[in-house]
């Protein structure tokens, strides 16, 4: 069995062909013995999501194997234009923000410090109570807990 003890350095280009023979076939074996398992346990216990399995994702893998083994053509002209867009856009927005006399003129709201505290920390700030830590235990600023705080506040102004 090859058994590859830092893959990062295992010099891949140069493995004998009986090995690599072998570990495509390890990786073939183990690949249907997980999907044989998943697919009984997702019939089981989902089969709502048998339809888009065999609807949608199947018939996409080709489209996305084809991706995969080709690449995408990109236009860089275009990719530029696109990430001027975003920037401008971003900047806009967070221009926006700064309306709320919670957000003062030297708050950078790029800095995870500074929004943690404007949300959270700061007296006559917002004052949020922070939905969720990070591992260290400080205020997440992370996306999925901003938009927790966006969809509670939603749900609150909705409430009125």
């Amino acid at each position: 069995m090859l058994t590859i003890k830092n893959p990062k350095t295992f010099d891949w280009a140069n493995m004998s062909l009986h090995d690599c023979c072998e570990g495509n076939a390890m990786d073939s074996h183990f690949t249907l013995r997980l999907f044989n398992l998943l697919e009984g346990k997702i019939e089981e216990e989902m089969p709502s999501v048998i339809p888009l399995l065999e609807n949608v994702l199947s018939p996409a893998n080709e489209i996305f194997s084809d991706m995969e083994y080709n690449g995408l053509d990109v236009a860089p002209d275009k990719l530029d234009d696109v990430g001027r867009e975003l920037r401008i856009d971003t900047v806009n927005q967070m221009d926006d923000l700064y309306v709320f006399s919670e957000v003062e003129t030297g708050d950078n709201l790029s800095s995870m410090n500074d929004l943690r505290e404007v949300l959270y920390t700061r007296e006559g700030g917002f004052e949020l109570y922070p939905p969720d830590k990070t591992a260290k235990g400080i205020p997440s600023v992370s996306a999925p807990t901003l938009k927790i705080i966006l969809e509670d506040v939603s749900e609150e102004l909705s409430n009125r």
